[in-house]
């Protein structure tokens, strides 16, 4: 049996962050976060323009989701919402995706965000290995992939929506023994 990775309501204390379900009120910064094409451009499922309206839906469809327990959403919080972080598919082999607000680079949001969720992933002892990737130039998402000891798995084509038109991608995979290698 596939354990769940993290229970609907999980939430998490990081040092400086909140890791919480999405809500309603989380509108306006995905917005924000999102609309910024600086930040739109490195994801693959996100539209650019990106709207209020397209914020409301996928507010639905993580409620929709978190109920089903399939995957596992949290946005990263820091007195507010400042980007999110996902662990999709339960099972053996999870998919890690992530973005942060423009405003917020720098600070070390993000490794502080990932790291967590990779400790909290390998909990489950149902989870062998952490897959994810980057597209090519994304140096700082695979710096932080990098740090907590993922390394190159492949290279493929990913359709990206906010530049409509396929981009390669670096593939990327953390194992189980390899995570216990780089905890701190």
């Amino acid at each position: 049996m596939v354990t769940q990775l993290m229970p609907p309501d999980w939430t998490m204390r990081t040092k400086r962050l909140t890791l919480r379900p999405i809500l309603g009120s989380d509108a306006e910064a995905l917005v924000e976060g999102l609309g910024d094409f600086e930040v739109a451009r490195w994801l693959s499922r996100v539209p650019y323009p990106y709207t209020l309206d397209e914020a409301r839906r996928f507010i639905a469809w993580e409620r929709s989701e978190r109920a089903v327990g399939e995957d596992r959403v949290v946005g990263i919080d820091a007195g507010g919402l400042v980007g999110i972080a996902s662990l999709r598919g339960r099972g053996a082999e999870p998919v890690l995706g992530y973005w942060l607000s423009r405003r917020h680079w720098g600070q070390g949001y993000m490794t502080e965000a990932v790291g967590a969720l990779i400790a909290a992933a390998f909990e489950s002892p149902d989870v062998a290995t952490i897959r994810s990737g980057v597209f090519e130039g994304n140096q700082r998402s695979l710096a932080i992939q990098t740090r907590f000891g993922f390394v190159v798995s492949g290279h493929s084509r990913l359709h990206n929506l906010a530049l409509d038109r396929d981009l390669a991608h670096i593939d990327t995979q953390l194992t189980r023994a390899r995570h216990e290698e780089f905890k701190p």
